[in-house]
């Protein structure tokens, strides 16, 4: 005698097939899942090659290009879509320490402010509190120091100079490499 399938039968069934076909489907060389042009000869843009592609695959294979292409602003002979990259000055800096102040909200490090000899006032970032005790570097008000540094910003009358090396009191701390990347940083690792 035949007894029908109740609906939680019909269910574990459908199941089964699903899975079934998603089994095969995935068994099924990639060319039948393709979608062929009309026109293999797109003109869309450039055409380029894939490392990853078979090599009857590569003719679908069009860049566009996304960004004009760039030319130095000299006009030189540098390549076109390359930016130069230059390393930013390198800036002494000495005086006597008007303030030194935390900025969390920013960047989490100190910054002095000091007043040189001639009286210009300078804004430097010295790195975290804990990495200067670290070092054994106090930094307090109306402290004499000096050192060098980089700076990154164009115009502006006081652009803020990131310590490199700094001297306190005679003892000398070092706070950057000589590409700018912070020694307390886990970057350098």
């Amino acid at each position: 005698m035949k007894r029908s399938l109740n609906p939680a039968e019909w269910i574990l069934l459908a199941g089964v097939v699903l899975v079934l076909l998603i089994v095969v489907a995935a068994m099924l060389p990639e060319r039948l899942w393709e979608r062929q042009p009309a026109n293999p000869t797109v003109a869309m843009g450039q055409v380029g090659t894939n490392a990853l592609l078979r090599p009857g695959d590569q003719q679908a294979l069009h860049m566009i290009p996304v960004a004009a292409p760039r030319t130095p602003p000299d006009g030189g002979t540098g390549a076109a879509g390359l930016i130069q990259l230059q390393q930013a000055p390198t800036v002494t800096f000495s005086g006597r320490v008007q303030q030194v102040s935390e900025q969390p909200q920013s960047d989490g490090q100190l910054h002095l402010w000091i007043t040189g000899a001639n009286g210009a006032e300078a804004r430097v970032s010295v790195g975290p509190g804990w990495f200067l005790k670290y070092l054994g570097c106090p930094l307090a008000h109306d402290v004499m120091v000096e050192g060098t540094g980089f700076s990154y910003e164009k115009g502006g009358a006081r652009p803020l100079i990131y310590a490199k090396r700094l001297r306190i009191n005679g003892k000398i701390c070092q706070l950057r490499n000589d590409e700018g990347f912070a020694l307390w940083s886990n970057k350098l690792r």
